[in-house]
């Protein structure tokens, strides 16, 4: 498990999307765009620990809020929510 005790997971809302593409500038190995509209397509759902810091980058800039990074715990029943 990535940090010893988490790992992060990433879920995009394609219907909020308003095809900034900030996601892709910041972490183009997790995100991308559609062509024909530009809304984000998710690459990887549980990035390597390497890409946390771009990808809760991308979440925070996204003007309409359309990525999701939670906190899963080994021992957890809940993910922890931070974007």
């Amino acid at each position: 498990m990535a940090n010893g005790n988490f790992k992060l997971h990433v879920a995009v809302d394609q219907d909020v999307c308003v095809g900034a593409g900030l996601c892709v500038l910041s972490s183009a190995d997790v995100f991308d765009q559609r062509d024909e509209d530009g809304v984000v397509k998710l690459l990887q759902t549980e990035p390597d620990e390497a890409l946390y810091d771009k990808v809760l980058g991308a979440a925070r800039k996204c003007p309409s809020k359309a990525i999701k990074v939670e906190k899963v715990y080994d021992d957890a029943a809940t993910p922890e929510r931070e974007q």
